[in-house]
C-alpha cells in the first residue's frame, strides 16, 4: 500500500509538472503571437504616416520648377546666352528663390543640359558650366512634363531629389529649370530605438534611411551586371553598395518578414509600401526585442500565477488534513475519557498535536509534550496556571468569549486563532479548540493546540504576490493610457492635414471658376455694352418725345428700358451663380439644367468664335448626385478646353450628350479639333501636365476637374474618338426616386 500510494503521489506530481509546462508553452506562444501582430499593426499605420511625411515634403516643391518655367528672364537668357548681366541677373534671381523656398538649388540649363545660371553661382560647387544631360530628370523635362530623380550630386556629391520642368516658348522647348530638395530632414525624423525607416529605389538599393549605417547598401547581393549599371550611371557616386548584413530571413504573414541582423545581433520585423510617384519603397524595421520581452514577462506571470494556485491548493489541502487529524483526536480524548482520566493521560502523551486539560477554574492541569513543546515551558511550570495567562493580554478578551462559548454549547468546540506569549518573548501564532468534558469528578475541557506560523507565512507570501500583481496591473494600464492618448494626438494631426488639403483643393477650384469668368470678361463686356448704349438711345428718346407730349411712344421706350434691363440682370445673375463657392454636400441634381447654365454662360464666346453647338438631352433624363456648382464649373471646363483645341480647325462642333444605364448617368463632350496625342493621353488628367503653348495655362484645369467629379462619386475619362476629335466623359451615380416631371 505504501509503495502504490507513493506511485500515485509521483504521477499526480508528474502530471502536475507536465501541465505547468505546457500552460507555459501555451502562453509564451500566445503571447509572442499576439505581440507581433501588434507590432505589424503599429508598424503598417507608423509606415503610413513617414510615406504621409515623405509625400508632403517633396510635394511642397512640385509647383515650383513649372512657376519658375513661366519667368520671361529665364527664357531671354536661354535665347541669349552670352548676355552677362542677364546671367548675373538670373543667378541673384535664382537664389533668391532657393533661399525663400527652403531648396537646396535652384538651376537653368540649356535645350544640351548645360547650366546657365544657378542659385549657388557665387560657391566652390557651383553647378554654372557642368553639363547634365545624362540626368533622367533633364531628359524627361525635355520631352515635355515634369522630371523627377533621386541620385548624389555630380558636383556636391549631396544627396537630393530633383524636379525638372521644361522652359517652353512658341512651342519650342529652349531648356529647363531643375530644383534640387533636400531630404535630410527625412532621415533625422521618427527613427528611434525600436524602429528604422528605409527608402529604396526600383533595384533595392537604400539611399534614405534613419539608420546612417545602412544608406547605399541592398536589400539583396546585386548581380555584377547590375552592379556596374548603377556604378556606370554615377547615381551613387563611388558608393560600392554592398548588400545589408542581413544573415537571416522567414515571412511573416503576408506582409512581413523577419530579417536578423548580424552586424548587432538584432531582429526586425519588416514591411514595406511602394509611392508610385516617385518610384520608391518605404520600409519599416520594428525592433522585436520588445516583444520577447513582453513574452518572457507574460511566460513570468503567468509561471507565478500558476504557483500561487498551487501553493493556495496545497494551503487548502494541508488545512483540510489538519482539519481532519484534530477531529480524530478530538474524538479520540472524547472516546477515552469514558473509561478514566490515566487513559486519556496515555492518549494526550502520545498525540503529535499540543494537549491541554483545563479544570472547571480553567487551570492547566495536565499538557502533553508537544504542548510543553510548542509554549517552551515544563509540564510543572504550567501546572495550576490559568490558562488565560498564556495568551497575549490584546486577545485575553477573545479567550474569554470563546471559554463562554464552550461552557454553553455544553460539549462544542468552537475554533479560533489566538497568540501564546512564551517565556522568551516570542510570540506562538495558535489555532485553539477547546472541548468540554463531564467526568466522575467534574467537568474538564480538552485544549487542542496547532502550530499556524507556517500557515501564516504562507497567507503573508499570497498577500504579497497579490500586492505585485496588483501593482503590475496598474502599471500596465498607465502604459496603455499612454499609448491611446499618443495615439489620439496622432489621429487628431493627421485629420488636421486632411482638413487643410482640402481647404487649399478648395482655393484651387474657386481659383479655377475665377479664371473661367476672366476668360469670359471679353464676350461679357460686349453683351452688356451693347443693352447699355441702347438703353442710353431710348432714355435719349424719351426725354425728346416728353418734351412734345407724345406719351404713348414714351410708354413703348421705357418697355424697351425694361426688356434691356431684364437682359443685363440675366447676364449678371448668371456669373453670380457660377462664381459662388460650393456647398460640397451631393445632391439630386438636373444635368440638363446645369448644362444648360453652361452654355448661356459660354454663349458670347461661342458666338464670337463660330462654334456649333449640339446638344442632345436625354429624353426624361434621370437625376444624378452632385454639386451644381462644381458640376457647372467641369462642363465650362471641358467645353472651354474643346473650343480652345479647336483654335485651327476648319469645322468647329461640339456635340454635348446626355444618357443613363442603371445606375449612372453619363455626360459626354466631344469636339471637332485634333485630338490628343497617344504620348498625352495618359496624363491628361496629371497636375500641371499641358499640351497648351506657354504662358496658356498652368495645366490644373483638367486635373481639378476630375478631382471634382471624383469626391461626387463618379469618373472622368477622356479618348479620342474614331471620327477624329477628342471626347471627355462624365459618369456620376444615379439618384434614386428623381426625375423629369
Amino acid at each position: 500500500m505504501r509503495h502504490a500510494g507513493f506511485r500515485l503521489r509521483l504521477l499526480l506530481g508528474l502530471l502536475i509538472v507536465a501541465a505547468f509546462a505546457a500552460a507555459l508553452t501555451i502562453t509564451a506562444e500566445v503571447t509572442r503571437e499576439t505581440a507581433m501582430s501588434d507590432l505589424l499593426r503599429r508598424s503598417q499605420s507608423d509606415l503610413q504616416l513617414y510615406m504621409a511625411n515623405i509625400r508632403r515634403e517633396l510635394e511642397k516643391y512640385d509647383y515650383l520648377p513649372a512657376l519658375l518655367s513661366k519667368d520671361t528672364s529665364l527664357a531671354g537668357l536661354l535665347r541669349h546666352p552670352a548676355d552677362d548681366d542677364a546671367r548675373q541677373r538670373v543667378n541673384h534671381y535664382l537664389a533668391l528663390v532657393a533661399q525663400t523656398s527652403n531648396a537646396s538649388d535652384v538651376y537653368l540649363m540649356d535645350g544640351d543640359g548645360v547650366t546657365l545660371a544657378a542659385s549657388n553661382w557665387n560657391q566652390p560647387d557651383s553647378f554654372v558650366g557642368d553639363d547634365y544631360s545624362f540626368r533622367p530628370y533633364f531628359q524627361q523635362a525635355m520631352q515635355g512634363r515634369l522630371g523627377r530623380y533621386y541620385a548624389l550630386g555630380w558636383s556636391s556629391r549631396q544627396r537630393g531629389y530633383y524636379l525638372a520642368y521644361p522652359l517652353t516658348r512658341g512651342g519650342e522647348i529652349l531648356g529647363a529649370v531643375a530644383v534640387k530638395v533636400p531630404i535630410g530632414a527625412l532621415e533625422r525624423e521618427q527613427g528611434g530605438a525600436d524602429r528604422e525607416f528605409i527608402v529604396t529605389d526600383p533595384h533595392g538599393i537604400v539611399f534614405l534611411s534613419t539608420r546612417a549605417g545602412w544608406r547605399f547598401h541592398a536589400l539583396k547581393p546585386l548581380s555584377a551586371d547590375l552592379r556596374q549599371q548603377v556604378l556606370d550611371s554615377q547615381r551613387y557616386g563611388d558608393h560600392k553598395l554592398p548588400a545589408l548584413p542581413i544573415s537571416q530571413r522567414s515571412d511573416w504573414g503576408d506582409d512581413a518578414e523577419l530579417v536578423h541582423f548580424a552586424d548587432d545581433g538584432a531582429t526586425y520585423l519588416r514591411s514595406a509600401a511602394a509611392m508610385p510617384v516617385a518610384g520608391w519603397t518605404v520600409h519599416i524595421l520594428a525592433n522585436t526585442e520588445g516583444v520577447q520581452s513582453q513574452v518572457v514577462r507574460a511566460t513570468l506571470l503567468a509561471a507565478f500565477a500558476l504557483a500561487v494556485l498551487l501553493l493556495a491548493g496545497y494551503a487548502v489541502y494541508q488545512r483540510r488534513r489538519q482539519l481532519r487529524e484534530r477531529l480524530h483526536f478530538e474524538r479520540a480524548a472524547m472516546e477515552a475519557t469514558a473509561a478514566n482520566e490515566a487513559r486519556v493521560r496515555a492518549v494526550i502523551d502520545n498525540t503529535h498535536a499540543g494537549l491541554v486539560t483545563l479544570d472547571e477554574a480553567y487551570r492547566i492541569r495536565t499538557a502533553n509534550p508537544p504542548a510543553t513543546a510548542l509554549l517552551k515551558r515544563s509540564a510543572g511550570t504550567l501546572r495550576g496556571m490559568p490558562f488565560r495567562d498564556l495568551v497575549s493580554t490584546d486577545e485575553r478578551p477573545t479567550f474569554d468569549a470563546l471559554v463562554s462559548e464552550t461552557a454553553t454549547d455544553h460539549g462544542g468546540n468552537p475554533v479560533t486563532e489566538l497568540t501564546a506569549e512564551r517565556p522568551d518573548g516570542s510570540n506562538l501564532p495558535l489555532e485553539i479548540a477547546i472541548n468540554s468534558m463531564d467526568l466522575a469528578e467534574g467537568r474538564r475541557y480538552l485544549v487542542t493546540l496547532h502550530d499556524i506560523s507556517e500557515r501564516r507565512r504562507n497567507e503573508d507570501a499570497l498577500r504579497q504576490a497579490h500586492d505585485e500583481l496588483e501593482r503590475r496591473v496598474q502599471e500596465r494600464t498607465a502604459d496603455l493610457r499612454r499609448s491611446n492618448e499618443r495615439l489620439t494626438r496622432e489621429i487628431e494631426e493627421h485629420r488636421a492635414t486632411e482638413s487643410e488639403l482640402s481647404t487649399t483643393r478648395d482655393e484651387l477650384v474657386q481659383a479655377a471658376k475665377l479664371a473661367a469668368i476672366g476668360q469670359l470678361s471679353a464676350g461679357i463686356n460686349h453683351e452688356l455694352n451693347q443693352p447699355l448704349t441702347a438703353l442710353r438711345a431710348f432714355a435719349d428718346n424719351a426725354r425728346m418725345l416728353l418734351a412734345r407730349e407724345r406719351p404713348a411712344e414714351v410708354d413703348e421706350n421705357l418697355g424697351q428700358i425694361a426688356s434691356l434691363a431684364e437682359r443685363m440682370g440675366r447676364i449678371t445673375g448668371q456669373l453670380k451663380l457660377f462664381a459662388r463657392r460650393s456647398s460640397g454636400v451631393p445632391v439630386a441634381v438636373d444635368p440638363a439644367k446645369i448644362i444648360d447654365a453652361a452654355f448661356a454662360l459660354l454663349t458670347p464666346r461661342l458666338e464670337r468664335e463660330g462654334v456649333e453647338i449640339v446638344w442632345r438631352p436625354e429624353e426624361g433624363g434621370a437625376f444624378c448626385l452632385g454639386d451644381t456648382v462644381r458640376l457647372e464649373q467641369v462642363v465650362v471646363n471641358l467645353v472651354s478646353n474643346a473650343m480652345q483645341a479647336m483654335a485651327d480647325s476648319d469645322v468647329r462642333r461640339i456635340e454635348v450628350t446626355q444618357d443613363s444605364a442603371d445606375d449612372r448617368v453619363r455626360i459626354s463632350v466631344r469636339d471637332t479639333g485634333p485630338g490628343i496625342g497617344e504620348d498625352a493621353l495618359p496624363h491628361v488628367f496629371d497636375a500641371f501636365f499641358t499640351t497648351k503653348e506657354a504662358g496658356q495655362g498652368l495645366g490644373l484645369g483638367l486635373s481639378i476637374s476630375s478631382r471634382i467629379i471624383e469626391e461626387m462619386g463618379g469618373t472622368l475619362q477622356a479618348r479620342n474618338h474614331p471620327d477624329g476629335g477628342a471626347v471627355f466623359v462624365i459618369e456620376l451615380l444615379r439618384a434614386r426616386g428623381e426625375s423629369h416631371g
